[in-house]
């Protein structure tokens, strides 16, 4: 979605000896730049989070792979608790997150035409073991060397709030396979 980030990725291919195994694209996720059945594997991680259209990017994932082709999810999603608690990570307001269950992904990507192959939320299990960290966070803050360098001061609020939110199941964490049937 973002060309800098784009950018980034092709840089640390190289930089792992991957750039000849993995292909970066940058392009409308509901509109991708590529053939049909070109791709035997695609993958989405903390993105569909921004996006409205969440059956709009899984046809087009379906139209892309080849028959028995893999999609990998890891999203964040709504919980059954209430809205999250923000600023978060992908956004500081709910207007610019679009949040969806887990029942809501998994019938999205049945009606794109994928079979499910898993589909679980996994915030229960990770909000207790990060309980310890969320703690240190609230009581210390960050340390002074951590990716808010990199991602600004506001940083420990997210980390805070999506922590807080999962465990009181007001997100949940997605993770899911789908595949094209043959």
């Amino acid at each position: 979605m973002t060309a800098e980030f784009c950018e980034a990725a092709r840089e640390l291919n190289s930089l792992t000896g991957l750039a000849d195994y993995v292909r970066i694209v940058h392009g409308p996720a509901l509109s991708l730049p590529l053939p049909d059945d070109s791709f035997d594997r695609a993958y989405s991680q903390a993105a569909l989070m921004n996006i409205s259209d969440k059956q709009g990017v899984f046809r087009e994932a379906f139209r892309v792979l080849r028959p028995g082709g893999l999609l990998a999810l890891s999203l964040a999603g709504a919980g059954s608790a209430g809205d999250p608690r923000y600023p978060l990570p992908w956004a500081t307001t709910p207007d610019i997150s679009f949040l969806a269950t887990p029942d809501e992904i998994r019938g999205d990507l049945l009606v794109a035409g994928f079979q499910i192959v898993l589909l679980h939320d996994t915030a229960a299990a990770v909000a207790a073991s990060l309980a310890p960290v969320l703690k240190q966070l609230e009581m210390e803050g960050l340390p002074p060397l951590s990716s808010h360098v990199v991602m600004g001061e506001n940083e420990k609020e997210w980390r805070i709030n999506a922590m807080r939110s999962q465990a009181e199941g007001r997100l949940s964490l997605i993770e899911a396979l789908a595949c094209k049937p043959v």
